[in-house]
């Protein structure tokens, strides 16, 4: 038995010194400054077991022992303060000196055992092993000794009970909380034990006050991802990429975001951090437009910025859990170039109308309308007046004719209009009417008639309406353009004459 325990005390022994090794480099980090003072307590209580156990000086393996008892209460404070550090809120003053006195006063009753017998009804010269330790009579303040300790453990959970029903939403302090009620359960039920049993030789609290530090160890500083992150050299790495990112846990909740996210958007981790990814990204819309893939439509908006974002899974070197890296790469600059070659697919660039390109690749979705209407249009005379006045007229009729068009049908939902052509235009009118597209032919008609000859717009027309199901778009275009050509035969020959007459008179001929 004696075997069993001593191979006991040297792996609990060895629990107590890694987290010490691991927090040795941790001096500037706040957040886990009582976590280091109750590892180290932690290890300094271990020392003492050991030396109880194998020094022969009776003197020294009593004082060794009896000096546990402080060093219980002093753990608890640790442990409440760690908890403290953890959720980010600053351990009360008036506490801390309520602690510390209680603490004082637990130490000095306890090096004073030996005449007082506060605690032990024991002295170093009724000993002969540190057995006999573990067989004396408990004091008059031991019991009291008990309370303060596990008193000051039940306002750490109480305490972290409270904060949780606050932050449900954050999984790993719910670990925490879990964590710290199991390690009271464990440590009153060994001190229960030590208690009913006489046999037991050693102190069963140490043992559990060991393995609660280290499960606290792991729970708070292992597997926290935010310290493995910065610790690890990764977030060096992070805060010079280029990209911006967001890291979350494995139930995508924010758990950091980068600086240059945090500044250029001015988004505060407090307010986000724990919380569902999708609501940082929904506060971040209002001047981003996020995406998956390329693709430019009417959708996007020129005045946000433009992410793509790419989501990657990964492991942290200790944690069991996993994590998402979302990173958030700037195609500002690329969707604009889309858009401007999106335009230059889709758009006239002198007229500012549609194109060729974007009525076809509309073709499809006019197969499912039931009253369409076609009007086709060719500027008569162009080739006469970019022979006779100049390119620079047949552009100015160009672009006169295309506001027209659109002046004309500003009344009118459902239109497209393209230039399809050097001097052919078409409108195409959805969930239309007969009177709709004879009015439209009229209106424009007349706003482009004018008495003098340079301020006129000569056009013909040719229109088209059909009702029904599965019309074909292709021949009410064909039938539009048969009526516009006929209305051509008739005007397009008497205004060319016109144009070379007058440029003839009026000495403006230029070729």
């Amino acid at each position: 038995m004696e075997l069993i325990l001593n191979l006991l005390l040297v792996v609990v022994g060895f629990l107590s010194f890694v987290p010490v090794n691991q927090l040795f480099n941790t001096q500037k980090s706040m957040k886990y400054r009582c976590l280091k003072f109750l590892v180290n307590a932690t290890f300094a209580w271990t020392l003492l077991i050991f030396i109880e156990r194998f020094s022969g000086n009776m003197n020294i393996v009593y004082y060794a022992h009896i000096l546990g008892y402080p060093l219980k209460f002093l753990m608890s404070i640790f442990m409440l303060c760690t908890i403290f550090n953890y959720v980010e809120i600053k351990f009360p003053k008036w506490q801390i000196y309520i602690l510390g006195v209680i603490f004082v006063i637990d130490y000095l009753v306890a090096i004073t055992n030996s005449k007082t017998q506060f605690i032990l009804k024991l002295v170093p010269e009724e000993m002969n092993s540190y057995k006999d330790l573990y067989s004396a009579d408990h004091g008059q303040l031991f019991i009291i000794h008990l309370i303060l300790t596990y008193a000051v453990l039940l306002v750490s959970i109480i305490f972290l009970t409270l904060f949780l029903s606050k932050h449900k939403e954050v999984k790993h302090y719910k670990v925490v909380s879990r964590t710290m009620t199991y390690s009271v359960i464990v440590v009153l039920s060994f001190n229960l034990i030590q208690l009913i049993s006489e046999d037991i030789s050693v102190d069963l609290t140490y043992l559990s006050l060991v393995i609660v530090t280290y499960a606290l160890y792991q729970v708070i500083y292992r597997k926290d991802m935010i310290f493995n992150i910065r610790t690890s050299g990764r977030g060096e790495i992070l805060s010079n990429m280029r990209e911006m990112y967001v890291i979350t846990d494995s139930e995508k909740r924010v758990v950091e975001i980068s600086d240059l996210l945090k500044t250029k958007y001015e988004v505060s981790i407090s307010l986000f951090e724990g919380k569902p990814l999708e609501l940082l990204l929904e506060a971040l819309q209002e001047r981003i437009m996020f995406y998956t893939e390329y693709n430019v439509d009417g959708s996007t908006d020129s005045t946000k910025d433009h992410f793509h974002i790419r989501e990657k899974k990964f492991t942290l070197r200790g944690m069991n859990e996993f994590g998402y890296m979302i990173l958030l790469y700037d195609e500002t600059q690329v969707f604009k170039l889309l858009r401007e070659l999106n335009k230059l697919s889709n758009y006239d660039n002198m007229t500012g109308l549609h194109n060729r390109n974007f009525i076809e690749n509309l073709i499809p979705s006019y197969a499912e309308e039931k009253n369409i209407g076609v009007i086709s249009l060719d500027l008569n005379g162009l080739k006469a007046n970019n022979d006779y006045l100049g390119h620079e007229r047949g552009d100015y009729l160009l672009k006169s004719l295309a506001d027209k068009m659109k002046e004309e049908t500003l009344e009118y939902n459902n239109t497209e209009m393209a230039r399809i052509g050097g001097d052919e235009f078409l409108i195409i009118l959805r969930d239309s009417s007969q009177k709709q597209v004879e009015e439209i032919k009229e209106k424009i008609l007349k706003a482009c008639e004018n008495k003098n000859i340079l301020d006129r717009i000569s056009v013909s027309v040719g229109v088209v309406f059909k009702e029904g199901n599965n019309l074909n778009i292709f021949d009410l275009i064909k039938e539009a353009d048969q009526e516009m050509y006929r209305m051509k035969q008739g005007t397009s020959k008497e205004y060319s004459k016109e144009i070379v007459l007058y440029a003839t008179n009026n000495d403006e001929y230029i070729r």
